[in-house]
């Protein structure tokens, strides 16, 4: 039987050296569950303000520094409410700091009557891709028919208001990517890692190895006896 004695270290007492082994070691100690919640959490909040409910599962992403790499998201909108919130910065009651270059639509007036007083009966929706990450939109009309006649000759400007949802939900989708690669990116630095090994009271070999897993040991054979 051999006994061996050794001197545990917290992080503030390590070399610099040692300080940076065991920064790497717990590079991923704040990104191993799921860190993303908060920050989707926060995107529903926001998105909410502007009429556009987002689907919390429905939403993906992956990150941060390869090829193919973004975000995705599901949600279902509000036209009239998005109109109004492009136009009063409504989502600036929850972010005031929060800049979007939004413009309302360039699209015939009557055609936007329609769509606040509920005429032309929808169901628009932003729908994340299902093989690749980033966003398609439909704002669900099929056809329009007003006083018991079809209206084809408003579709081309229908479809400048698609093309405006989607411009905004683009950068929306932008904003959700950026927003999960900050957080990741904060999580991962030196400071938030240090900040969590300090809070953990962490124990270190002289060298900066993690000695929790003999602290823990220690503890099991100390009950035992």
């Amino acid at each position: 039987m051999k006994t061996i004695t050794l001197k545990l270290y917290s992080f503030n007492e390590l070399d610099k050296e040692a300080k940076g082994k065991a920064l790497t070691t717990y590079r991923d100690l704040n990104v191993n569950f799921d860190w993303w919640d908060d920050e989707f959490e926060d995107f529903i909040e926001l998105c909410s303000y502007m009429g556009i409910a987002v689907i919390k599962d429905k939403i993906t992403f992956r990150g941060f520094y390869s090829q193919g790499d973004g975000s995705g998201f599901s949600a279902m909108v509000d036209i009239p409410k998005l109109l109004m919130a492009v136009d009063n910065q409504s989502w600036k009651d929850y972010a005031p700091m929060q800049e979007f270059s939004f413009s309302v639509p360039q699209i015939d007036h009557r055609v936007i009557a329609l769509v606040v007083d509920g005429i032309l009966p929808s169901e628009p929706q932003i729908i994340s891709r299902s093989r690749q990450y980033g966003i398609v939109t439909d704002l669900g009309i099929s056809e329009v028919i007003k006083d018991g006649k079809t209206h084809d000759n408003i579709f081309e400007e229908l479809d400048k208001l698609e093309e405006w949802l989607r411009a905004i939900a683009e950068s929306l989708n932008r904003y959700l990517y950026k927003s999960l690669e900050n957080q990741y990116e904060f999580l991962t630095s030196d400071t938030a890692i240090k900040e969590s090994i300090l809070t953990n009271e962490y124990l270190f070999t002289a060298d900066g190895r993690s000695a929790n897993h003999l602290i823990e040991l220690h503890k099991k054979r100390t009950s035992k006896n």
